[in-house]
């Protein structure tokens, strides 16, 4: 049977914007991929867009308590029409796998110091 799943989830512009401050090339690189960065050109309105952006994607996923879905393993990159897009690695393309779940769609969006962001998948199973 076929389900829609969702995830949604609100990020502060304010708190990307601290940990950069705080711990810099440290934060960016745990939490980023290099694409994502470049895509968002170290923008932190841009860098929240898309650390929403995995939260909400791992929420669709639904992992349970004892899986751990580091943020590296959803990126959110921009496609060829400049539209984000959802690329998944390890524990999150297994979890996807699990579910039968093969595209999901991400939409973002940033404003007053947060940023927003909502997924989408079908699953399978």
């Amino acid at each position: 049977m076929t389900q829609i799943r969702t995830g949604c989830d609100l990020a502060s512009v304010d708190d990307v914007r601290a940990g950069i401050s705080a711990h810099g090339e440290r934060y960016l690189a745990r939490v980023f991929t290099e694409r994502e960065r470049a895509d968002a050109g170290d923008d932190p309105e841009r860098l929240a867009a898309r650390f929403a952006g995995k939260e909400a994607v791992i929420k669709l996923l639904r992992p349970t308590r004892s899986e751990s879905v580091p943020l590296r393993d959803v990126a959110i990159v921009l496609d060829e029409h400049g539209a984000p897009s959802v690329e998944l690695v390890g524990a999150a393309a297994g979890l996807a796998a699990t579910a039968g779940i093969t595209t999901v769609d991400v939409s973002l969006s940033h404003e007053r110091g947060l940023a927003l962001a909502t997924a989408v998948a079908l699953s399978e199973r």
